[in-house]
């Protein structure tokens, strides 16, 4: 979907097209940043969960 507006943006207007690709790609991969940040704390909650009193 980003993508597609992306490509939207960028046929309206074509001057724009430097700075809107820098953006999406920013945006890209932050979203990718997030995901991977979850699975990383989920996988320390499952694998040596601090809460667990020993």
């Amino acid at each position: 979907i980003m993508g597609s507006k992306y490509l939207e943006a960028a046929a309206r207007q074509p001057e724009l097209m430097n700075e809107l690709q820098t953006k999406m790609f920013l945006l890209a991969g932050l979203i990718d940043a997030a995901f991977l940040i979850g699975v990383g704390i989920a996988m320390l909650f499952a694998f040596a969960n601090p809460f667990v009193l020993k």
